[in-house]
C-alpha cells in the first residue's frame, strides 16, 4: 500500500457521475421546487439568500456562499422567501438548451440572486444506510464555502468554467466536479459526520482492509484474512475496526454487501434470490434479514420506493 492514496482508490473504483445540470440567474421572488432524485444533489447559493424547505425537516435559511447538499435526493423548495409560489424545476429547465438557461431569469424584477445547482451519483452517500457512528447520514447539509476558502475557490471554479463555455469546458467541469465530491468528504469529516467508511479509509492499518472487501466483497472473509491485510493480530485488529467505524469487521463487511445490493436492486432486474448469491449471501432470507437491518426495509421494498421516485420524476 505504500505511496497509494486510499481515498483516492476507494473513489475511482466507484466511478462517480458528476453534473452541473443549471446555473440560474434570479430575481425575487422567486421559487423552484424540484421533486426526488436518485443522486446526492447539490445546491450554491452564490448571490442573495433564500429560504429552504424540505418536507419532514424546519425551514432553513441559506445565506451567499453556503453550499446546500441533498445527500438522498430529497424533495425541496428554495425561495427568495417564505411562502413564494413555486415552479417545478423541471417546467422551467426541461428541454431547454444551454444557450436558453443562459438567457433565462427566474422570478420577478427585485434583487439579483446566482444559483448552481448539480448532483452527484455516488452510491456511498445514497445506499450506504444506517452507519454504526453517526446512525444515517442527516438528509440536509449545508456547508460554508465563503470567498476565498478552499471549497468557495473550488466553486467560484466550477461556476465560471459553467458559465464561460470555453473549449474544453466540459472536461474541466468534470475533473472540478471530482474535486468538489473530494472536498466534500473532506468537509463532512469535519463536520464530525464520520461515517464508517471514511473514517477507516484514513486510518494506515483499516485502509487496506476497506480497500479489500470493496474489490471482492462476495469473499466468505475471516477476521483473521482481514487483520493480517491490516498487519494486526485478531484481538487489537477488532478493537481497532471498532472503535473507528463503531462496528465488528464482519458486520461491516455484512454492510458492504447490503450496500453494494442496494445498487443493484436499484440500477437493475435481477431477482432478489440472485443478487444474494452474487453479494455473497448464503440465501436470500439471510440477505433479507441483513438488509432490513440496514435499510429498515426489505429488498423488494428498496426496489419499489427507487423506481416510484423514477417514475414520479419523469412526469
Amino acid at each position: 500500500m505504500s505511496g497509494t492514496d486510499p481515498l483516492s482508490q476507494f473513489i475511482n473504483n466507484i466511478s462517480p457521475q458528476c453534473e452541473v445540470f443549471a446555473q440560474i440567474k434570479l430575481r425575487a421572488p422567486w421559487g423552484i421546487e424540484e421533486s426526488q432524485q436518485n443522486c446526492c444533489s447539490f445546491s450554491y447559493l452564490r448571490i442573495g439568500h433564500c429560504v429552504l424547505e424540505v418536507p419532514g425537516q424546519d425551514p432553513l435559511s441559506l445565506q451567499s456562499g453556503q453550499l446546500l447538499l441533498l445527500p438522498y435526493g430529497s424533495p425541496y423548495r428554495l425561495m427568495s422567501e417564505a411562502d413564494v409560489n413555486c415552479i417545478q424545476a423541471s417546467k422551467l429547465f426541461g428541454g431547454k438548451s444551454r444557450e436558453m438557461l443562459e438567457l433565462m431569469v427566474v422570478g420577478g424584477k427585485g434583487a439579483d440572486y446566482q444559483l448552481m445547482c448539480g448532483n452527484f451519483i455516488f452510491s456511498p452517500l445514497q445506499h450506504w444506510g444506517y452507519d454504526a457512528l453517526i446512525g444515517g447520514l442527516p438528509e440536509v447539509i449545508v456547508l460554508d464555502a465563503p470567498p476565498g476558502s478552499r471549497l468557495g475557490r473550488l466553486l467560484l471554479w466550477i461556476y465560471q468554467e459553467n458559465c464561460d463555455g470555453k473549449v474544453g469546458h466540459q472536461l474541466a467541469v468534470q475533473r472540478l466536479l471530482e474535486l468538489l465530491l473530494l472536498e466534500l468528504l473532506r468537509d463532512l469529516d469535519k463536520s464530525k459526520l464520520n461515517l464508517g467508511w471514511l473514517m477507516a479509509l484514513g486510518d494506515r492499518n483499516l485502509a487496506p482492509i476497506i480497500l479489500a472487501i470493496q474489490q471482492n466483497f462476495s469473499k466468505d472473509w475471516t477476521v483473521e484474512e482481514l487483520a493480517n491485510l491490516g498487519t494486526l493480530s485478531r484481538s487489537p485488529f477488532s478493537s481497532k475496526f471498532k472503535k473507528i467505524t463503531g462496528s465488528s469487521p464482519l458486520n461491516f463487511l455484512r454492510q458492504w454487501r447490503c450496500f453494494v445490493a442496494a445498487q443493484m436492486l436499484v440500477i437493475g432486474n435481477e431477482p432478489v434470490q440472485q443478487i444474494a448469491l452474487k453479494c455473497g449471501f448464503q440465501s436470500s432470507d439471510v440477505f433479507i434479514r441483513n438488509f432490513r437491518q440496514f435499510h429498515q426495509i426489505t429488498p423488494k421494498q428498496y426496489r419499489i420506493m427507487f423506481q416510484f421516485q423514477t417514475v414520479e420524476r419523469s412526469r
